[in-house]
């Protein structure tokens, strides 16, 4: 009954995350067409990613009860949501939109794999720092900044990687190191919060239970506080990890697949 009762009440449409999703569509419209193709797919799924876990009963149980259910809407919105979006992205769109000496200018500086670095990994650092994680879960001005964030930030993470413009990304060599070394660092995170003490995040002890669901997860889920937390700091260590690893064998494969300019040039003077 009470897993019912959260997927009937738990749904939260704010405007402010409609009007964010309608802005991305139809800035995507203006930029690559209204056309349906496998760009276009790519990128409403990223979207449609996005608005699940902001408007889903998965940012209720996030923000109110459980730790692990925020720490994968996190997951979804810095790495899943923006890795789709940019992949989206068609390569013609991206090219005129780098003609635009502002948007040059800042991508050239954000694309900076160094910063694009810094940047992905410490979104993950700083938000999770407790103060300020359970800071952002009681000011809804601050929330709001810290999901968005996360998606403007994965798409810059993700840019040097899988930019449109192949002129834009790191050789596959260095893009695989790039993305190992992210997942080290996330993986370091989630292993010191699934072996910090219970409590680290002090708004996950005791919820003030809104929505009468705490005895639900504390009797019949069997999830207290520390084995929530321990969850979450495992989501981020292993399921984390492997979206970084997935994306580092991919570059790999690119690598392997692409033929090489020796033995292409070779073969057109042979026709």
């Amino acid at each position: 009954m009470e897993i019912l009762q959260l997927l009937n009440t738990g749904w939260s449409f704010e405007p402010w995350v409609l009007i964010f999703a309608s802005l991305l569509v139809g800035a995507y419209i203006l930029g690559a067409g209204a056309g349906l193709n496998r760009y276009s797919v790519l990128f409403y799924s990223g979207v449609l990613v996005m608005l699940f876990a902001i408007v889903s009963p998965l940012d209720f149980l996030g923000r109110y009860y459980l730790f692990s259910a925020h720490m994968i809407q996190h997951i979804l919105l810095l790495l899943i949501a923006p890795l789709l979006m940019l992949l989206g992205i068609p390569k013609g769109t991206a090219e005129k939109l780098l003609e635009v000496k502002p948007i040059e200018g800042i991508m050239r500086v954000l694309g900076n794999p160094v910063i694009a670095w810094f940047l992905g990994v410490g979104a993950m650092w700083v938000w999770h720092m407790p103060s300020l994680h359970d800071m952002a879960l009681n000011n809804e001005a601050l929330y709001i900044a810290q999901l968005l964030s996360f998606v403007f930030i994965g798409m810059i993470f993700w840019w040097p990687v899988f930019a449109p413009v192949e002129s834009r990304r790191l050789n596959p060599l260095t893009g695989t190191l790039y993305l190992a070394s992210a997942c080290l660092g996330c993986t370091i995170l989630g292993m010191l919060i699934t072996f910090a003490g219970a409590g680290l995040y002090t708004a996950y002890v005791n919820p003030a239970d809104t929505a009468g669901l705490l005895a639900f997860i504390r009797n019949d889920l069997c999830i207290t506080p520390g084995m929530d937390q321990q969850i979450g700091g495992l989501t981020m260590w292993v399921p984390g990890c492997l979206i970084y690893l997935t994306a580092s064998m991919i570059t790999i494969a690119q690598w392997y697949g692409a033929p090489e300019e020796g033995v292409s040039t070779a073969g057109q003077e042979a026709v």
